[in-house]
Order: structure tokens, then sequence, then C-alpha cells
């Protein structure tokens, strides 16, 4: 199946856009027993983008056999960096890290990507 995929504006907004997003794509692939952790992986990749990318990202989606991988492109070259949770944040890559059994990071042009496989069941 080829990946779909939609740009974001950055800002507040963009988490939202990104899970409604990936929602209708969950039910439309006919995965949404496995909609809240989908979601929460988009969620987490989308707002990191924002947060630390700088601008404008891009979400894809593409279900390969038994994953689903979520990918999302910014315009910084830095990548993510976990960090110990506080009461200001720095939950996020620790989501992603349990919520997925594998993650990473690539550079591209003008920035990088950060995808993420869930494993369908």
């Amino acid at each position: 199946m080829a990946a779909v995929s939609i740009d974001l504006p950055g800002g507040l907004s963009s988490t939202a856009v990104a899970r409604e997003f990936a929602g209708l794509l969950v039910r439309s692939w006919r995965i949404g027993h496995c909609r809240a952790d989908i979601l929460m992986l988009a969620s987490e990749l989308v707002s990191n983008a924002v947060l630390h990318g700088g601008g404008a990202v891009t979400m894809s989606l593409e279900r390969t056999g038994e994953f689903l991988r979520i990918e999302v492109a910014d315009r910084s070259p830095q990548p993510p960096v976990p960090r110990q949770p506080d009461v200001e944040g720095g939950f996020g890559m620790g989501i992603v890290h349990r919520l997925s059994p594998r993650w990473g990071v690539r550079s591209v042009l003008g920035g990088k990507v950060v995808w993420a496989d869930y494993r369908l069941p």
C-alpha cells in the first residue's frame, strides 16, 4: 500500500489535524482496534516536529504487512533527543519508544524525517 501524506502548517492546530487525518486512515484501512496507539504515535511525532522543527511539517502513513509506519518530516537537521520527563514535558520520545518496536531518524535535504513503526496485531 502506498504512503498517504498530509502537509501541516506548524503551530498548535497541526497535532489535532494530524490526529484527525490518522483516524480517518485507520478507519478506512480497517485497523480501528489499534486506533488509540496509532493516534498517540502520530500526535507525539507531530508535536515534537512542530515544537522543535521550526515550521511546517509533513506526516505520512504507510501500511506495510505487519506494520504501520508513521513518518514526520520537519525543517530541523537536529535529531530528537529523548530526555528525562519533568513538569515541563519530555514524555514524547519515551511514548514513541514504548509504542513502537523500532523508530529512527534520517536526514533529508532541508531537515529530517522521524519515523516509527507500529506492529499491527
